[in-house]
């Protein structure tokens, strides 16, 4: 009974005594540890310079009521009377990640940190389950990973030394000291290359399917207030070569595009491409910025599509009531507008073909035509 009250003590060193007592092999506390394995919690390197045998124990293990609360519940036991879930409880000593950065690694985004972490205590590094890459395995097949191009032999033998294990601000979760590397900056200037090439593509399909201005501008607005500026210089690229825009608006769509470019020219690893000049980037961003701008203009824009469309319903009234000429003068103005969308302006070319036709002088009489 007493041996069994020793063991169940929340006191590490009552524990470890007892333990000790009767059985052989019980690795020592943490007191009893080098330096290297404190040091090991904070550099992700540290691991290597720590003896084998030594734990890596988790901070509240110190005292279990921080997670597990002062009363144990009827019928319950420790190992799930929790006083809050995870990762509730996790955040409450960690930062929440995915509050905080672009791209979310799946275990933190479905809050499962007990997937890679232990609770308490592990001889691996960050009280990671298994050694990387081991764990990383579980979830990542390790032929994938080894025909991923320019992975070096020795560059997935530990997968943190270039990728973040909860957040980061790319897709591959890659780390900061990676990125400033010669290799890292190889790898984001390919990035950004893709991500514009991919954004000119749909651009163009956009067009091509029909999409409007105010739909195309929507995009391209979305891109700039995420801070995404190589598909929305993709998008305006395009905008600006296609007939979509009114003479009227280049200019300010122009301007759009150079603020675009002087902010990217800030980012390092920028390539350069598109069709806009390099002294464009010179160029310093107006107060509001390019999703600002942007908003404007697509502000102006929709004021004169709704005049447009009450011209164009009111010209399809005057026609029905006979009233030709004014009808006609209306679906020319329609025709000539950019703001109207395709499907308004192909009924507005069927209205005005009729109208010509029925205006159009008598031919001669069929005597006459055979003479």
């Amino acid at each position: 009974m007493v041996m069994f009250l020793l063991l169940a003590s929340c006191d590490e060193a009552e524990r470890h005594k007892a333990l000790t007592f009767f059985f052989d092999g019980v690795p020592p506390l943490r007191a009893e540890t080098s330096g290297a394995q404190a040091s090991g919690l904070k550099d992700n390197r540290a691991a290597d310079k720590t003896p084998a045998g030594l734990w890596h124990i988790h901070e509240p293990v110190k005292n279990c009521t921080l997670c597990h609360g002062e009363l144990r519940r009827a019928g319950s036991g420790r190992k799930v009377q929790l006083v809050a879930e995870v990762p509730q409880l996790c955040y409450t000593c960690h930062k929440e990640y995915s509050a905080l950065e672009t791209w979310v690694h799946g275990p933190v985004a479905t809050g499962n940190c007990l997937l890679c972490h232990e609770p308490h205590k592990t001889q691996n590094e960050f009280l990671l389950r298994k050694p990387v890459p081991g764990l990383c395995y579980q979830c990542h097949e390790e032929q994938a990973i080894r025909l991923i191009q320019k992975h070096a032999e020795e560059s997935y033998a530990r997968c943190i030394d270039c990728h973040e294990g909860h957040a980061g601000t790319t897709r591959g979760l890659l780390r900061q000291t990676f990125l400033d590397q010669p290799v890292g900056s190889a790898y984001r200037s390919e990035i950004y290359r893709r991500r514009y090439e991919e954004a000119l593509r749909r651009a163009r399909s956009d067009v091509t399917q029909g999409e409007d201005f105010l739909a195309m501008s929507q995009t391209t607005l979305d891109y700039l207030e995420g801070g995404q500026w190589w598909p929305a210089r993709a998008y305006l690229e395009v905008l600006l070569g296609s007939d979509l825009v009114a003479g009227t608006e280049k200019p300010a769509l122009t301007e759009v595009l150079q603020q675009v470019e002087a902010l990217q020219a800030k980012e390092p690893n920028q390539p350069q491409q598109g069709a806009a000049s390099q002294a464009a980037t010179d160029v310093a961003p107006e107060a509001g910025g390019p999703a600002a701008a942007l908003h404007a203009i697509r502000e102006r824009r929709g004021e004169q599509a709704r005049s447009m469309a009450e011209l164009y319903y009111r010209s399809i009234k005057q026609y029905h009531a006979g009233q030709i000429a004014e009808a006609r003068e209306g679906f020319r103005q329609v025709l000539a507008d950019s703001s109207i969308p395709r499907p308004m302006k192909e009924t507005a070319r069927t209205y005005l073909e009729r109208i010509e036709g029925n205006l159009a002088p008598p031919g001669p009489p069929d005597g006459d035509a055979m003479k």
